[in-house]
């Protein structure tokens, strides 16, 4: 999905170590063939350019008058990219552990970097200044309630479509327009705090927010079709919960492949409306929709916990009991760096072992941030799950240990309990 670039093939080849190391070798590594001024290299970045990933030219102190050269054919390409040089005369005399944390960084510049010019627009530059981390997520504030909710239940006023910046811990800090006006502790097992809060709202339209980020989520969304491309002889199967994130590997799958089969497994303590927010959606992308009902028997198992998910195990047998009729499956999931850096740390692709053999599990919007799901999914023409427009960041279940106070007060004022009744 991402194209690093550098100078000469020994350079490449420290990089394409990196890339099988912890990248399973999914990350595109190219040359521009040695030569030191831009004249020399310049038809092999051309060709490059015209593959649809998305470009990070990684260059060495030596090399500074060769990036200046190079910076207006980026440019030029219109193609959201990135480019640095390292401290090391040439990349290849780089640590390869100080050369993996520049990726890393990079990648959630990607993601993260802002800019503001009446909107909030994707610039790895980030001229913004949001706080950059690679375990950070940025998503927006959409709806009437969710800025509700937040009045409600917070006492904080947000602007229409607000930015809002979530680091580890469940801890956001809300932008209206270009002012930060609040921050707030969702931390699970304590209750929802506000640290601070800035009376200075501004909205910000929803129709400029999608065009200003088109081209670049289009970039994103050409890159990750490129990248399934690899999967195009298999079974595709997309396990699908209805949260924003499946979803969007959904609609890509189905961008990308011709036959596309969405698997719903339906936990007894389903969120409200997921149901019917899924058939929904599942009639108007034409895709496969196999559901499968699963019960949760607390009174069997008691309530599950972070150290005894049964349900978890439940659901997961459930899919594979679905996938292991097809041939030659895989699965596409909807799995981001920025949700845990459990998950920032797999590669694109994994080897699940399951009961009927070892199936792969791909990751195609990996490298995207909710704030990139959201508009990709609203730039289709589909809408998110009606709980996202209530506050929430992610759905699982009504007994889901990881229910923070925040989520477990949105059901409240649904009339829906956090725990069986």
């Amino acid at each position: 999905m991402f194209a690093l670039i550098v100078r000469a093939r020994k350079d490449a080849k420290a990089l394409q170590y990196i890339s099988g190391r912890n990248y399973g070798g999914f990350l595109r590594v190219e040359s521009l063939g040695g030569g030191r001024r831009a004249e020399e290299v310049l038809r092999n970045l051309e060709e490059i350019l015209e593959r649809p990933y998305v470009p990070i030219l990684l260059l060495g102190e030596k090399e500074k008058e060769l990036m200046e050269g190079l910076i207006p054919v980026l440019e030029e390409s219109g193609k959201p990219f990135y480019a640095r040089l390292l401290r090391t005369k040439q990349v290849r005399n780089m640590r390869v552990d100080e050369l993996y944390s520049h990726i890393e960084e990079i990648k959630a510049r990607f993601r993260l970097g802002i800019e503001w010019d009446g909107t909030y627009a994707l610039n790895p530059e980030n001229p913004f200044g949001i706080e950059l981390n690679p375990d950070y997520d940025i998503y927006l504030a959409l709806g009437d309630g969710f800025r509700g909710a937040m009045r409600s239940l917070l006492g904080v006023e947000l602007g229409e479509n607000s930015l809002v910046l979530r680091k580890t811990m469940n801890q956001e800090v809300y932008f209206s327009g270009p002012n930060k006006v609040a921050e707030v502790s969702k931390k699970l097992g304590a209750p929802t705090e506000v640290l601070w809060r800035c009376p200075c709202v501004e909205d910000v339209p929803l129709e400029g927010l999608i065009e200003a980020n088109r081209p670049y989520i289009e970039a994103f969304a050409g890159a990750s079709k490129a990248f399934l491309e690899s999967f195009r002889d298999y079974d595709i199967v997309v396990p699908w919960s209805g949260g924003k994130d499946s979803t969007a590997a959904l609609i890509l799958a189905k961008e990308a492949f011709d036959e596309v089969t969405a698997v719903y497994v339906r936990m007894e303590y389903e969120m409200p409306e997921t149901e019917e927010y899924i058939e929904t959606l599942a009639k108007k992308l034409g895709v496969n929709l196999v559901r499968v009902d699963v019960p949760m028997p607390i009174d069997k198992y008691g309530m599950p916990t972070h150290s005894n998910r049964w349900c978890t195990r439940k659901k997961v047998e459930a899919l594979y009991s679905v996938v292991s009729e097809f041939e030659r499956p895989i699965l596409l999931v909807g799995n981001r760096d920025g949700e845990s850096a459990r998950r920032r740390l797999k590669p694109p692709v994994v080897e699940r072992r399951t009961p009927f053999g070892p199936i792969l599990e791909v990751m195609p919007i990996k490298f995207w941030s909710g704030f990139m799901v959201q508009l990709f999914i609203l730039m289709r023409g589909f809408e998110l799950h009606p709980l996202y427009y209530e506050g929430f960041y992610r759905l699982g279940c009504t007994v889901c240990p990881s229910l923070a106070e925040w989520e477990v007060e949105l059901l409240k004022k649904r009339g829906v309990k956090a725990l069986p009744g």
